[in-house]
């Protein structure tokens, strides 16, 4: 993106135009991952065959989870105050298994 450039100025919108889209985009933003639920082939294909759905949703539950463990581990050896950290083979380990999920998606 070209910070510069207007690009709705270059499309020759008129100035409601331009709020209506900006409102638009605005309101689409606040709504969040939901807006794609809009787009009726999108929402057709969900309903037809939930299963690669449900497959990605686990999965990303099952790496946030994951993330949120080593983090906490991390800050409960940082909490010891010792200023020394532990052996990292199991946050090693996690990461592994995170790097090699996202592989297979």
């Amino acid at each position: 993106m070209i910070p510069e450039r207007n690009l709705m100025a270059a499309c020759g919108l008129q100035n409601e135009q331009q709020r209506k889209w900006v409102a638009n985009i605005t309101d689409m933003m606040d709504e969040g991952p939901s807006v794609i639920l809009r787009l009726e082939k999108i929402l057709q294909a969900i309903i037809c065959h939930p299963e690669p759905l449900l497959w990605f949703s686990g999965r990303r539950i099952e790496l946030e989870m994951l993330m949120l463990k080593v983090i906490n581990r991390v800050q409960a050896q940082r909490d010891m105050r010792t200023g020394i950290l532990p052996c990292r083979s199991c946050e090693n380990a996690c990461m592994r298994y995170c790097a090699r999920s996202v592989n297979e998606s």
